[in-house]
């Protein structure tokens, strides 16, 4: 998982990059922050209230979520019973950041599932 995780923050634009389980434990990450449990419950919290509602809205469960800040960006992305996160820091390449994403997560859960 550490490999994974670490060729996501090998790219330019990507700062951290964190999985944490759907209740908010940390399973691996990257970060460059000592609140990372504090980080992954809130994130997997958010993912969680944003997947209600496009429940209620659309009828349908969030697959990726992007929150754009001032700095930098957070993204999330559902991988399985965990949740990938990765964080941005300035202008980049958004749509080279999600394809590496869904790709890890793709491995990810191919990882999981060979347990």
């Amino acid at each position: 998982m550490e490999t994974i995780l670490q060729r996501l923050t090998d790219l330019e634009e990507v700062h951290d990059a964190i999985l944490v389980g759907k209740d908010g434990l940390i399973v691996s990450g990257i970060l460059h922050s000592e609140d990372e449990e504090v980080i992954g419950a809130m994130a997997a919290a958010a993912f969680g209230s944003i997947g209600d509602l496009t429940t209620q809205v659309h009828n349908s469960e969030a697959k990726h979520v992007i929150v754009e800040t001032k700095t930098g960006t957070i993204q999330m992305e559902e991988a399985g019973d965990l949740i990938l996160i990765v964080t941005t820091q300035g202008e980049g390449n958004l749509g080279r950041v999600r394809v590496e994403m869904k790709k890890a997560c793709r491995q990810l859960i191919q990882l999981v599932a060979s347990y």
